[in-house]
């Protein structure tokens, strides 16, 4: 007689199945993310394709369309995967306290990250200027990128090292606005100016702006 095979280990095994599906979209979806980001970079949204998003990834023509569905959707899973992959490595990386310091590393960050990331992002945001069925996704993405400098600012006013006489909204808008445009002015004319002098006037302001009063 052939033997059983226990209940509980028979019940585990389609939980297991879902869960290797799951690790192996999550692999798939993350490649032809990273692939999109650099073909975007490289010559903006006119003319990409899901087939060639693909093709770069390693996969076949018709996995994006599988995953992502049209065109625009895998445009608006592209900005959220860039922003939040950046919170991501700055969760990990950031060795500064909560709060002032916390953000200048952040804004510091943002400025030495760009390049294909940044660049992918600052596309997907302009173009959900000309197509409107974009711009509830990229809504979404800068919301989140606010309420993260939006927290940071909080904790710092918490702890004392951010003034609290601000407009906490307002001012993590600001930041978030201000960073987006100087790096996107870097990346129009890279030869005019210093990404790192940039960064580091962007960062002094900041902190003359938020410190609290002698």
């Amino acid at each position: 007689m052939d033997e059983e095979v226990p209940k509980s280990a028979a019940a585990a095994e389609p939980e297991k199945q879902a869960r290797s599906h799951a690790v192996r979209r999550d692999e798939a979806e993350g490649r032809l993310l990273k692939a999109a980001a650099r073909l975007v970079a490289e010559r903006g949204l006119d003319g990409l394709t899901l087939a060639e998003v693909g093709e770069a990834a390693g996969y076949s023509r018709g996995l994006p369309r599988h995953y992502f569905g049209k065109k625009n959707d895998l445009i608006a899973a592209l900005a959220g995967f860039i922003v939040d992959s950046f919170a991501q490595n700055l969760a990990k990386a950031s060795p500064r306290e909560p709060g002032m310091e916390s953000l200048l590393f952040a804004a510091e960050s943002y400025f030495d990250g760009a390049g294909q990331g940044s660049r992918a992002l600052l596309v997907a945001i302009i173009e959900s200027l000309r197509e409107p069925a974009l711009q509830p996704a990229m809504s979404a993405v800068t919301d989140r990128s606010v309420r993260r400098i939006a927290s940071n600012i909080r904790q710092g006013i918490k702890l004392g090292n951010i003034r609290s006489d601000i407009d906490v909204q307002a001012q993590a808008q600001l930041v978030l606005a201000t960073l987006r445009m100087a790096v996107m002015q870097w990346l129009i004319d890279p030869d005019s100016m210093e990404i790192g002098a940039l960064r580091d006037a962007f960062t002094a302001n900041l902190r003359r702006a938020l410190a609290p009063p002698a």
